[in-house]
């Protein structure tokens, strides 16, 4: 039998499948990074959702979709999310506002999961959308509904015991930030370098509101432009400034790698305050920047920050490839059965 043939028709399967994938990858990115926003400048950013200055900063409307890159896969109840852009010499603000109809605030049961949202930046050169990579890590701003009512004791005594902390409640014990019985700001600063390297950042400088509107929910973040951790964004300068937006929906059992999310990059340019979409040249910046370090201008010191070294372009490379392997091999044998 001549091996040649189904070999021949392996081949045509596989590139027909590849060039598929990648004819739907590039219709999905049009659909969600289409369409500018800019950013305004007021004397004074608003550190509140509900401030008044909010209607005069233009909106832009992004799609969300269900989280299918990593386990756990899911999410998607939240298909849209309008987010605004507020900026003075000092300061930056995001206003995000999205449609929920129910007010997941309490987690002081079991299977209750809160309403949260996120802001994924970095400046510079643009990161993987698996959460930033090694060498190429991302700056995340997360807000949480039951960090507010988590003031008021909900829940009560419910997880009371008569034992020391370290016993009944390790992980407040251990200082986790997502464990506190208290919170001040309703915000944290998080680093990461692809998915499972979460980290909190050693400075907690992103202040956040969230109020109930009349169909859902509107968070304001606010941070100094100037940098202070080593791998915060830098929101002044010249460089571009990539995003990404995250959502969680309580009340549908999204909690974790379980959210809606932007599937690529808007850009904002801090010199102007345009935000633009990916590979646009930046005002003043004579296009996009390509230097690879931190945020901070640091140079990347591996694990000194505690992030695991993953998600490589070389590891998304070797996927790529034995992904190709696997598809091929299984035309291969399809077609040399066919011609037994």
């Amino acid at each position: 039998m001549n091996l040649r043939r189904p070999a021949g028709r392996a081949a045509l399967l596989s590139a027909i499948l590849i060039v598929g994938v990648l004819a739907v990858q590039g219709t999905v990115g049009a659909a969600v990074t289409s369409g500018e926003q800019p950013a305004a400048s007021l004397q004074s950013v608003p550190t509140t959702a509900v401030d008044g200055q909010w209607a005069d900063v233009p909106s832009r409307t992004v799609t969300l979709s269900k989280q299918q890159m990593a386990l756990p896969f899911g999410g998607g109840s939240v298909d849209q999310l309008d987010v605004q852009v507020a900026l003075n010499d000092s300061h930056v603000g995001f206003r995000l506002s999205w449609t929920d109809p129910t007010a997941d605030t309490s987690i002081a049961r079991p299977e209750a999961f809160s309403d949260a949202a996120a802001v994924m930046l970095r400046t510079g050169d643009q990161p993987p959308i698996t959460m930033g990579a090694d060498g190429k890590p991302v700056d995340i701003w997360y807000w949480r509904a039951s960090w507010a009512r988590s003031n008021r004791s909900v829940g009560g005594d419910m997880y009371v015991y008569p034992h020391p902390d370290a016993d009944t409640r390790p992980g407040r014990s251990a200082g986790n930030p997502l464990s506190q019985p208290e919170y001040e700001t309703y915000a944290q600063n998080y680093y990461a370098k692809s998915f499972g390297s979460l980290s909190m950042a050693p400075t907690q400088n992103v202040v956040a509101s969230g109020e109930r509107t009349d169909d859902g929910w509107a968070v304001a973040f606010t941070r100094e432009r100037a940098p202070q951790g080593q791998y915060d964004a830098m929101l002044n300068g010249s460089k571009q400034l990539y995003l990404a937006f995250a959502v969680w929906n309580g009340s549908a059992g999204e909690v974790n790698g379980q959210k809606s999310i932007t599937l690529q990059f808007s850009t904002l340019d801090t010199a102007s305050g345009e935000l633009t979409l990916p590979g646009t040249p930046a005002a003043g910046d004579g296009g996009q920047a390509d230097d690879g370090a931190p945020a901070d201008g640091a140079p990347d010191g591996g694990d000194r920050d505690g992030l695991p070294d993953i998600g490589t372009d070389r590891d998304v490379f070797l996927i790529l490839a034995v992904g190709i392997l696997f598809i091929w091999l299984t035309a291969y044998i399809g077609e040399w059965r066919r011609e037994q």
